[in-house]
C-alpha cells in the first residue's frame, strides 16, 4: 500500500509540475533581434542629427552607463540626456558610428554591437573643429517592450578598425 501512495503522490506532483509550466515559450530570433538593433542604430544616428537629446537618450535603459574618452563614466537616463544636451549646444557638434558586427546571446538576454565613429566638437583651447575617430562597443538588453536598449556604451579614440 506505501507503494501505491507513493506513485499516486509522485503522479500528482508531476501533474502539478507540468500545470504550472505554462505556454511553451516561441524560439528566441537571433536574426530578428539583429535586425532591430541595427535598424535602432540607423535611427540613433538620425537622432544625433535631429538635435534633440531627447530623442537620443531615448535608446538607452534606465540604468544605462556611458563611457567616453576623458571623461566620467555617466549613468542613468536622465544624466545622459544632460551630457547630449551640452554635447549638442556646441555648434560645431556631430557624431555618426557604424556597427560592423552585431552579436546576441543565445538566450536573448544580451546583445552587443561593436563598430567605428566619428565625433566632431569645437575645441574649448583653440575653438576649433577638431575630429576624432575611434571603435565602440554597446551592449543591449531587451526591454519589456520587445525593444532593444543599451545598458552600456564604451567607445575609445585611436585609428577606426575592426
Amino acid at each position: 500500500m506505501k507503494a501505491a501512495a507513493l506513485l499516486a503522490l509522485l503522479m500528482a506532483v508531476s501533474f502539478a509540475a507540468a500545470c504550472s509550466r505554462g505556454p511553451d515559450k516561441p524560439a528566441f530570433d537571433a536574426a530578428h533581434a539583429v535586425d532591430s538593433i541595427r535598424t535602432g542604430e540607423v535611427n540613433w544616428n538620425a537622432d544625433w542629427k535631429s538635435g534633440d537629446p531627447g530623442k537620443v537618450a531615448a535608446h538607452y535603459a534606465q540604468e544605462a552607463v556611458v563611457m567616453m574618452p576623458g571623461e566620467a563614466p555617466v549613468t542613468g537616463v536622465e544624466a545622459i540626456r544632460a551630457g547630449t544636451q551640452k554635447d549638442m549646444d556646441d555648434p560645431g557638434f556631430s557624431l555618426t558610428f557604424n556597427s560592423d558586427k552585431v552579436d546576441v546571446a543565445a538566450s536573448g538576454d544580451l546583445a552587443v554591437s561593436r563598430g567605428a565613429f566619428t565625433l566632431t566638437a569645437t575645441d574649448p583651447a583653440t575653438k576649433a573643429a577638431a575630429t576624432t575617430t575611434g571603435t565602440f562597443v554597446t551592449v543591449y538588453k531587451p526591454q519589456s517592450d520587445g525593444s532593444w536598449k543599451a545598458i552600456w556604451d564604451i567607445a575609445t579614440p585611436g585609428p577606426a578598425g575592426k
